[in-house]
């Protein structure tokens, strides 16, 4: 089978019908799946109790920008912090992955002459629909 390189990637955000498309360099969804073993007399016996999603974002800080998402995202922490964000990673054409984040608020600043960018590590609430097609 031949190697299948994936690069195309996008991600959305949609906050109070608004639908920001940050200029993210950078969107990973991942799961920490807690399993517990427990020692029997017939041996370990495995047991699934956990799942732990987050979604990890770094992006080109839009501060000024009309809408922004980095201003959005601090309304929203400090009005809403347990309201879900409504999100869409695109892994590739095909590959879709929606949920909802809880909010961040972002980070402000950077080094100089860099452009300024955030961090997000937010928690994902429950599980990440998937599409394939």
């Amino acid at each position: 089978m031949p190697t299948n390189i994936i690069t195309g990637r996008d991600v959305s955000f949609t906050i109070g019908g608004n639908s920001f498309d940050a200029q993210t360099t950078s969107a990973v969804l991942s799961n920490e799946h807690t399993i517990e073993t427990y020692q029997t007399l017939d041996g370990p016996a495995y047991k699934a109790i956990n799942d732990q999603w987050s979604f990890a974002v770094e992006m080109l800080a839009d501060w000024g920008a009309s809408p922004s998402l980095c201003e959005t995202l601090w309304g929203v922490a400090e009005a809403s912090p347990n309201t879900g964000i409504s999100t869409v990673l695109t892994a590739v054409t095909g590959a879709q992955f929606t949920f909802q984040v809880l909010p961040e608020w972002p980070s402000v600043g950077g080094t100089a002459p860099d452009a300024q960018t955030v961090s997000f590590n937010f928690t994902v609430i429950g599980t990440p629909a998937e599409s394939f097609t």
